[in-house]
């Protein structure tokens, strides 16, 4: 009797526990957004916030202008410094874009 009760309060406590799973590519995902921020600060590019848009790209929210997608795929450090001279440029030009597009072999901007 004593038997019994031990093995099932074992099992209780063995199957009452939580699993807990951990993705990795979540953990990837967090470094990426991190790197992808440092980047755009240490540059001086005033952003509200980065989205992940799936898994192979991000969507920075510039402050006061628009939105930049950056491909995952690529090297981010190149796209933000192709970030920053696109938006030097056109802040001298006075232009505003819509859409800034990193995630095609040539950056796409739309006004």
């Amino acid at each position: 009797m004593l038997g019994l009760l031990l093995s099932s309060l074992y099992l209780f406590v063995f199957f009452s526990q939580k699993t807990v799973i951990i993705n990795p590519l979540a953990i990837k995902n967090i470094g990426q957004l991190e790197k992808i921020e440092n980047g755009l600060m240490h540059k001086n590019i005033s952003f509200s916030k980065i989205e992940q848009d799936n898994d192979l790209s991000y969507k920075v929210f510039i402050k006061d202008n628009g939105i930049v997608f950056l491909s995952e795929k690529k090297d981010i450090g190149n796209q933000i410094d192709s970030l920053q001279l696109i938006l030097s440029r056109l802040t001298i030009e006075g232009k505003r874009f819509k859409i800034l597009d990193f995630r095609f072999d040539k950056p796409i901007i739309s006004y």
